[in-house]
């Protein structure tokens, strides 16, 4: 019977009918070809999908790499992160593997991709906790680069914009009123 999708028709193969004329042929193995828009579609929504999978994977190996450096960094929370991030790949893997499966590919390709693009999250994960255990000495350095950084774009660029545009005075003033509350809060909060 014909179906749609995404607004293409489709015939699916029950053995020796002609595909119908609207689509254009499939190769050997079912899949469609690489130049028909829905093609496109499903191939963005996979690269989407796999991309949308790498934060996660990173989201979990921080949860775990950071478990015992905090209060709240416990082994249960990183668990439970782990746990939900898995139960909602599971809808992630089929919104991959259902529209192969109807383009054409075998239920096990389909299959196969499916769980393919959520290979990266465990990859991400190992990152993220090696990002966790090799970033935190360094943290403090990186943190006073960036702002340094910023204080050096402030100085170099936006005062000297401001001197230019007759705000000269009231950007240094607010610029010391900015460090001086910083600094308050620093020490402050600790």
């Amino acid at each position: 019977p014909d179906k749609a999708e995404n607004g293409e028709p489709y015939q699916r193969r029950r053995g020796g009918g002609p595909p119908l004329p609207q689509s254009p042929p499939a190769p050997r193995d079912g899949a469609p070809l690489a130049g028909s828009s829905s093609w496109r579609r499903i191939l963005l929504m996979i690269l989407a999908i796999t991309i949308h999978n790498i934060p996660e994977g990173l989201a979990v190996g921080v949860g775990f790499g950071a478990v015992g450096k905090s209060a709240s960094a416990t082994f249960q929370s990183a668990r439970n992160l782990a746990i939900g991030i898995g139960i909602q790949n599971f809808p992630e893997g089929l919104a991959v593997s259902l529209p192969l499966r109807g383009a054409g590919f075998s239920t096990w390709k389909a299959f196969w991709f499916g769980q393919l693009s959520g290979m990266v999250e465990p990859l991400a994960g190992v990152v993220g906790a090696l990002a966790v255990v090799l970033a935190q000495p360094l943290l403090p350095y990186a943190l006073g680069f960036a702002a340094g950084a910023m204080v050096y774009v402030v100085m170099d660029d936006i005062i000297p914009e401001a001197q230019s545009s007759g705000n000269g005075k009231l950007a240094s003033w607010t610029s010391i009123l900015g460090f001086v509350v910083m600094m308050s809060l620093d020490v402050g909060l600790g």
